[in-house]
């Protein structure tokens, strides 16, 4: 299964297309509470965690930890 498309309106983000569409080739997503906690491993230079589950009560209790700011 492919990919689905995801977008993204964090235009100064390394993975911003125009469109606004990410193109990062992992992208983890957490809840706020660990927006601030290392994550325990990496592929491909990004950051995620595949050994924990949490539980989010709506959509302001997420954040995107994929986001890495543009430098060019």
């Amino acid at each position: 299964m492919e990919n689905p498309m995801v977008k993204c309106s964090i235009a100064n983000c390394e993975y911003w297309e125009q469109g606004n569409n990410c193109n990062a080739e992992v992208i983890m997503i957490e809840v706020n509470a660990h927006s601030n906690k290392p994550q325990p491993e990496k592929l491909d230079g990004l950051p995620y965690d595949s050994e924990h589950q949490d539980s989010a009560g709506g959509i302001t209790d997420t954040c995107c930890q994929t986001f890495e700011e543009r430098t060019h």
